[in-house]
């Protein structure tokens, strides 16, 4: 059926009761499931007064809460009264978390490459992509065009090695949920999409470059971290990659989603999204020596990686170097009202036997 305009709440609740998902009806109709949610949601509020509110304001988002008053009149007083819709159900949310989990599908093989060496291993840290920021006329879109180009730039020029580890270290994208909220602090966020549909572009868009990784290295290692725009994020990315590979013997997905450790051959290798109140290098070095004592002990090339801050930066403390790397998203409102000047990038270093780098590919982005 091709995509068009006018279908109601009511034709989606009619489709639903006869499909059992929402996820259904968005492939019948042709629309995202998210629309189709949402529809649903406020057909079961029928409040005239919500719709009138929306109506009158040119919206078709359901407000969080509104203000309704009315003026007073000779024969009765005005009222001002606040409305707030009602929230989605844990029923109903673990409904829309079932019908994801059951579209994802295995993975197909995908073919492994013959000339990579045993003795290499290839990091990639992506920190700070913020998918879905808005930015001027620089949206979603661009921003997956950024990585996708940036990822592969850095992948093919650095040497083939038989392990590749993708460090998601966090802020994948700007929010974490349809607030357009920082989870803690409650910053205002600028963004161009709901969440519903930037975590399925944020999914797609990690199956590409992990597929693509798997096709220039032996096997991916992946971790993704929490941090403070989009803590839920890790989570959904964990779980859809969970099923995605679930059949792929040379994909490895790691435990924990607040620090990142991979010992290797004679390497450390750490990673923090960097807004943990521990924040010195010389407390986190420590704390990692502490937490992995006997890594720390078989390692003689020690590095962590922390992003966040929106800055390069390197510091050396006994035992350990750390690596503050630049965001992969260009300057946002925030960067931009603070002056921030400071360039993006991606990069990926390579690791050798024995401990040490062998080699560093970057990608700088012209903004």
């Amino acid at each position: 059926m091709s995509r068009h305009k006018g279908f109601t709440g009511a034709d989606y609740e009619a489709a639903y009761q006869r499909l059992g998902s929402n996820a259904a009806v968005a492939r019948e109709f042709d629309v995202n499931e998210s629309t189709v949610r949402k529809s649903r949601q406020r057909l079961a509020m029928q409040d005239p007064a919500m719709q009138g509110a929306m109506n009158a304001i040119g919206t078709g988002l359901v407000p969080s809460l509104a203000w309704i008053k009315t003026k007073a009149t000779a024969d009765a007083p005005g009222y001002s009264v606040m409305l707030r819709p009602p929230e989605e159900t844990p029923e109903d949310i673990a409904e829309r978390i079932a019908d994801r989990m059951n579209e994802i599908v295995a993975a197909p093989p995908v073919h492994r490459p013959q000339a990579v060496s045993a003795d290499l291993l290839n990091m990639l840290p992506i920190f700070d992509v913020h998918l879905g920021q808005r930015v001027g006329s620089f949206g979603t879109a661009q921003a997956v065009e950024r990585l996708r180009e940036g990822v592969r730039d850095v992948v093919d020029r650095a040497p083939r090695a038989e392990t590749m580890v993708l460090l998601n270290g966090g802020d994948f994208t700007e929010a974490n949920d349809n607030s357009a909220l920082t989870p803690s602090s409650k910053n205002p966020l600028a963004v161009d999409m709901d969440f519903d549909d930037i975590s399925d572009v944020a999914v797609d868009l990690m199956v590409e470059i992990i597929d693509y990784a798997l096709s220039v290295s032996g096997r991916v290692v992946y971790q993704g971290l929490k941090a403070n725009h989009d803590p839920a994020m890790s989570v959904v990315l964990r779980q859809a990659l969970r099923m995605r590979y679930q059949n792929e013997p040379r994909f490895e997905l790691l435990d924990g989603m607040d620090l990142f450790t991979y010992e290797w051959e004679g390497n450390l290798l750490a990673g923090v999204h960097g807004h943990q109140k521990v924040s010195k290098p010389e407390s986190l070095t420590l704390a990692i020596a502490a937490r992995h004592a006997a890594a720390w002990g078989k390692s003689r090339n020690r590095e962590l990686w922390r992003g966040h801050s929106h800055n390069q930066l390197s510091i050396a403390v006994p035992g350990m170097t750390l690596y503050q790397v630049n965001p992969i998203c260009p300057p946002g409102r925030y960067a931009n009202e603070n002056l921030y000047t400071g360039q993006s990038d991606i990069q990926c270093v390579t690791y050798g036997k024995g401990g040490g780098r062998r080699a560093s590919t970057v990608h700088i982005f012209q903004d």
